[in-house]
């Protein structure tokens, strides 16, 4: 493989010189960029960058900039925390000559309302497009995924055949979904999949990014022409079938990249401009991949777009198709079984989305991938909803009915769900909480929606805190007895800070004071307060409804106005972290028996206790900080 097989070639519509079937003549040089390798230094920090951001700053009052780690020709890529979840975001700050335009600034607009829509587990998750007013800077979050990134391990893979179907459907399935919101990636290869924990069954497409000139006042945009890798690029991007980019050009690179990955190495169908369109011309070799992946891949790698599978729900049919020995694979048909020449059903008019901004700051380091988006091209039309299963009309009541039935399914989680609303395209859902893995959880929400008859257009997962998977445990077996109805646990704030005490049992040493509001009105059952550590351990604050009276007369907690209200304080030695309290109301609830939760068969105990004295589990979750001096 060439050099030049290495370089993102970027060539404006109209610009590309094609040749005939003969190849004789030559097109005009392409513009080269070329990218920063993968494993290349990353450029040090400036005090204060070209963006006006630095290290430090805190955006909106939401985004803390932690680090610097790539500069493009759209602005500037930062790594982040929300520090009101906790969650790590990658945030692309837009060069202020590039803001101040309000051409770019309407792109970068019109961008945000899809990508922030788009919500899938094989998609990079966009968080939010906005501007710091103290700053005066532009910029997009988007969620921050560590991973290898496919292109450097093609040679160390060596998948099966229901591993490389298993990638073909989930990649096809996350395209499907953003080609319904009209949002078309353009530069799907390996450089752009990432697969988060090293796992090919996790594979994430990354770098949504914007198709526009970056000069400050130019009013060009890139449109039909050509953006991407010249080695998986379907042929229409060369100018090749009068430029008809679509879904189907997503389908082709696909494919592509599939077929790389089986045979452990990058395809070879670049080099200069002529030679990529003349090897298109002339088809794709795709002897290494598997007898039984190659007919659909043949399919997905017609030259002719008109030939060509024409969506990803088409491709995402075959793939039920294809069997195994004697048996077909286990998975689920696609909505819309289409023949090639179908086209799929009327698709809504694409966005064309993908090449020069996502090429420029797409960022490799030991860190982890960062992945950003820039303007679609065209304003998306909203997709048809999909059929829903079932029956009556689909509603805002129903959905959140059916996510709701479905959260105590999603592991080593407590969430919350803030919003369902139905809209034409699809139901968009936000959720608060925590999770040992949040892009797992968002996963399972996805699917559980679209299991429980869902059309889901977007997930709001931002206000979803990462914790320690020590608290997995805990939280998978009181999850299913989670009380429904008015809280009874109520925290004041959200955050408490660690400071050094000055006298009483803890004097000298640095820890905080917790105080929660606890209501018992109207219980009639029995209940047991708890606080939960981060190194999953429990430990009992009130035993009984007799402890609290007894602590209450003697005024070591206080009574509110009202029945039965109180305002308990909890303090004690720690350090930064995540806690929360527990309680627990039922028949007879047990002493000792959450103290015990890393013990062999503790959760077999509990659940039968449990479900025996009717218990019924509330939580509520805070975070321990260190912000100020000591």
């Amino acid at each position: 493989m060439s050099d030049e097989d290495d370089k993102t070639v970027i060539r404006p519509a109209g610009s590309a010189s094609i040749p005939p079937a003969n190849g004789s003549s030559t097109p005009a040089d392409p513009t080269i960029v070329t990218v920063a390798p993968s494993g290349g230094a990353i450029s040090p920090q400036p005090q204060r960058s070209a963006a006006g951001v630095q290290v430090g700053d805190l955006l909106n009052h939401i985004f803390e900039v932690k680090r610097f780690l790539a500069r493009g020709g759209m602005g500037e890529v930062f790594e982040g925390i929300n520090v009101n979840t906790d969650e790590r975001v990658a945030i692309k700050v837009i060069l202020p000559a590039l803001a101040a335009d309000p051409n770019v600034t309407a792109m970068f607009r019109k961008e945000a309302q899809t990508l922030t829509r788009m919500s899938h587990p094989a998609l990079v998750q966009y968080r939010v497009l906005a501007q710091e007013p103290r700053l005066g800077t532009f910029y997009i979050v988007t969620e921050f995924i560590d991973g290898a990134n496919l292109s450097d391990v093609l040679d160390k893979l060596s998948p099966t055949t229901e591993q490389l179907i298993g990638l073909t459907r989930r990649l096809a399935e996350g395209l499907a979904a953003a080609h319904g919101l009209g949002a078309i990636h353009r530069d799907i290869s390996p450089d752009n999949v990432l697969l988060q924990d090293g796992k090919l069954e996790r594979a994430r497409i990354i770098d949504f990014g914007i198709a526009k000139n970056v000069e400050p006042g130019s009013h060009t945009i890139i449109g039909d022409g050509f953006a991407g890798k010249l080695n998986y690029v379907a042929p229409e991007q060369l100018g090749d079938f009068n430029r008809q980019v679509g879904p189907w050009t997503d389908v082709y690179s696909l494919a592509l990249v599939i077929l790389a990955v089986a045979q452990g190495r990058s395809v070879d169908i670049g080099g200069s401009f002529v030679d990529a369109i003349n090897k298109r011309r002339a088809g794709i070799d795709t002897g290494g991949a598997p007898a039984e992946l190659r007919p659909l891949l043949d399919h997905m790698l017609v030259a002719d777009p008109e030939q060509r599978l024409r969506s990803m729900d088409a491709v995402i049919g075959e793939l039920a198709k294809i069997r195994i020995g004697h048996a077909p694979l286990p998975g689920r048909a696609g909505t819309t079984a289409a023949t090639a020449t179908s086209g799929g059903g009327k698709l809504p008019k694409p966005v064309l989305i993908g090449g020069v901004a996502a090429s420029l700051l797409a960022v490799v380091g030991a860190a982890g991938w960062i992945a950003f988006g820039g303007g679609p091209e065209r304003s998306p039309q909203p997709a048809a909803p999909a059929a829903n299963k079932t029956a009556g009309p689909v509603t805002s009541e129903s959905v959140r009915r059916a996510v709701q039935s479905e959260l105590p399914n999603v592991a080593c989680t407590w969430l919350t769900l803030t919003g369902a609303t139905q809209t034409p395209s699809g139901a968009q859902l936000a959720f608060t909480g925590v999770a040992g893995r949040p892009a797992d959880a968002e996963a399972s929400v996805f699917k559980s929606a679209k299991a429980a008859g869902a059309s889901v257009a977007a997930i709001d997962f931002s206000g979803v805190a990462p914790i320690s998977p020590s608290f997995c445990t805990v939280l998978d077996s009181i999850r299913p007895i989670r009380a429904t109805g008015p809280a009874r646990l109520v925290l004041p704030q959200p955050k408490f800070e660690i400071e050094r005490f000055t006298g009483g049992e803890y004097a000298g040493q640095l820890g905080a004071k917790v105080i929660v509001q606890l209501s018992l009105e109207g219980l009639k059952d029995d209940f047991a307060l708890y606080s939960v550590e981060d190194t999953g351990e429990i430990s009992q604050l009130i035993a009984s409804r007799a402890q609290l009276e007894q602590a209450a007369a003697a005024r070591k907690i206080e009574r509110l106005p009202g029945q039965e209200q109180y305002r308990i304080a909890a303090d004690g030695p720690r350090g930064p972290g995540w806690s929360s309290f527990l309680l627990i109301t039922g028949r007879g609830v047990e002493q000792g028996l959450l103290e015990n939760s890393n013990t062999p068969n503790w959760a077999e105990h509990f659940n039968q206790a449990a479900k025996a004295n009717g218990w019924k589990a509330e939580m509520v979750w805070f975070k321990f900080v260190d912000e100020l001096p000591n």
